[in-house]
């Protein structure tokens, strides 16, 4: 059985608008001021391939543009075309062992996650309150709190500029690592306008990240211990809204102040290197990653003094030193890139890591 949470997007002829000179700044939620030569909207296969079109006619280069939650624009004017496409729907098919889901890439993905959990579905709670939109988590491989989305992802659905094909991946050709996918390298040209999932009915809730799961405990009005039939009784819902609330607390809202998310990737290293690390900062926060560790890359940032240390428009976040903010709202993105160099050279002479800025940049 199934049901349509939302109708699939169609294809029509609709006239196709491209604008000149557009402000991003509302289009990027670190809230840069920088200017798309072009812009338009495609809601549709055929005006997307109007669109290449009309990038091709005037040698322009292209990108496609989401819910800029991920977004760095270090140029204050992008001198091509930039396609914001409007695929959306939801569809949700029943199947007696778990739910198969296609949704379109412009759905907003928080909302998308409580669209699930209100069902009583389990997988997607842990990943609440992330930004930007459906499209966009395949290409990062988003992840939080134990949970990364490419454990769900069975299909990513895309257009291929070149070849006006669409084209379907399968989990393992998207090559899901770390905040990475092919979507980000050899693929980064492909317009993803549909994303699949399937969230099996035997999920369980994941609970064992930091203090995610005394909070839900205390949400559900539990207390330690709490039996298996207890904890049966706890909803993904209940879940996806604790971790909504644990993020808030540590996140800024970009609608308050703006921001791109988690400025650094975590490094990972080898095993031999963080047991050399802990010799010198017993304290220092990591977590195993396989055969590796994952180094919480906040807390190195911390301990060096950046956490809340204003850098004339932009500072790392007091609350947590891993997200970098617009403080004035009219932070230049030069002012961004040197404090992230600063950072990242403090951070390999202190303790020789490297870290890679997570955001995408586009010049």
């Amino acid at each position: 059985m199934y049901f349509l949470a939302k109708r699939l997007s169609p294809l029509n002829n609709q006239s196709l608008s491209i604008q000149e000179h557009v402000s991003l700044k509302s289009h990027n939620t670190f809230g840069l001021n920088a200017k798309a030569r072009y812009f338009c909207e495609p809601s549709n296969l055929e005006q997307l391939s109007e669109c290449y079109a009309f990038a091709a006619k005037h040698s322009l280069k292209t990108m496609v543009l989401g819910g800029g939650s991920n977004v760095l624009f270090k140029s204050k004017t992008y001198e091509g075309l930039i396609l914001k496409p409007l695929f959306t729907g939801i569809k949700i098919t029943e199947e007696p062992e778990g739910y198969a889901i296609k949704v379109g890439a412009n759905e907003n993905w928080h909302q998308f996650v409580l669209h699930t959990v209100d069902r009583g579905m389990v997988g997607f709670e842990n990943l609440s309150l992330i930004p930007g939109t459906v499209g966009a988590c395949p290409v990062q491989n988003i992840g939080a709190y134990g949970v990364e989305v490419s454990d769900y992802i069975t299909q990513v659905c895309c257009w291929d500029p070149e070849t006006k094909q669409q084209v379907s991946f399968g989990n393992d050709a998207c090559n899901f690592a770390y905040r990475d996918s092919i979507f980000k390298g050899s693929h980064a040209n492909l317009i993803i306008t549909h994303v699949e999932f399937w969230l099996p009915k035997t999920n369980a809730l994941k609970l064992g990240y930091g203090d995610v799961r005394a909070e839900v405990i205390a949400r559900a009005g539990l207390t330690e211990p709490v039996s298996a039939d207890q904890m049966g009784a706890i909803t993904p819902a209940v879940v996806a809204h604790v971790i909504a609330d644990i993020r808030s607390r540590k996140l800024p809202d970009p609608k308050d102040l703006g921001n791109a998310g988690s400025f650094f990737k975590n490094p990972i290293v080898s095993a031999e290197k963080y047991n050399q690390l802990i010799e010198v900062f017993p304290d220092i926060v990591a977590f195993p990653h396989g055969a590796d560790y994952k180094l919480a890359a906040g807390w190195l940032i911390d301990q060096q003094g950046f956490k809340g240390q204003p850098y004339g428009n932009v500072a790392m976040h007091a609350k947590q030193a891993l997200v970098m903010v617009n403080l004035t709202g009219q932070a230049e993105s030069a002012e961004v890139f040197a404090l992230a160099e600063r950072i990242k050279a403090r951070i390999a002479e202190v303790y020789g890591v490297q870290l890679e800025i997570e955001p995408v940049t586009v010049c």
